[in-house]
């Protein structure tokens, strides 16, 4: 009886430790993409990728899900959610193709007013970097055919703001193709990329930006 009762609580034990154990892995799988994301901050310096894919993140953070290096990185989007990013390039900006990509620049680019309003030219040259790292991303292009049009975006935003800051309130202040709803999650998201230890725009300093640019492509 005695020696039933010590096997069932070893074998409690057991089973305890191997909960615990099952409990550890999995918090340490969960935590792992946020550690990557953090540890991105050990780089010497940004890249052309990175800044590209972080100054279309007030969109790109609000229409994909997934680990934080989704919003530096390309390739950290699953399958379905590259899918889901075809969808929304379809249904936003009627883009299904490489072709299509140039129609749409074309198009955001006829809408451009830096003079008359500087921060509607910075929202716009946010959704040109959007819609280039998206077409990146499901395959439409390669990076290289768009980084120096990716450099140009990057650019002007960088002339006509001094902060990430900044660069969000522009943003907000010109944009203009959402309803109240759709400005809402975007002011959050913005707010978020501001706060977020884990965000781009709290990991690359903005000051980075003039010495990436000046880098051969």
């Amino acid at each position: 009886m005695f020696k039933f009762v010590r096997e069932l609580i070893e074998s409690f034990k057991e089973g305890v430790a191997e909960g615990k154990s099952e409990l550890e892995s999995e918090r340490l799988a969960e935590y792992a993409p946020y550690e990557a994301a953090l540890k991105v901050r050990e780089q010497c310096s940004p890249t052309v990728e990175n800044l590209a894919l972080a100054l279309s993140c007030p969109f790109r953070s609000v229409l994909t899900s997934g680990v934080p290096l989704r919003l530096m990185e390309f390739g950290h989007l699953g399958g379905g959610e590259v899918e889901s990013l075809r969808k929304l390039l379809r249904r936003d900006f009627g883009l299904e193709d490489a072709a299509g990509v140039s129609n749409v620049l074309d198009a955001l680019e006829e809408a451009h007013d830096e003079e008359d309003n500087l921060a509607r030219s910075v929202f716009l040259a946010g959704i040109d970097l959007y819609v280039l790292t998206s077409a990146v991303e499901v395959g439409y292009l390669s990076f290289h055919e768009v980084e120096a049009l990716c450099r140009d975006k990057i650019n002007f935003i960088s002339i006509h703001a001094d902060s990430w800051r900044q660069f969000g309130q522009l943003f907000m202040e010109g944009e203009c193709i959402n309803n109240f709803i759709g400005r809402r999650f975007l002011k959050k998201s913005v707010q978020s990329l501001l706060e977020e230890d884990t965000s781009p725009w709290r990991i690359f300093s903005w000051e980075s930006i003039p010495r990436v640019l000046g880098s051969v492509p």
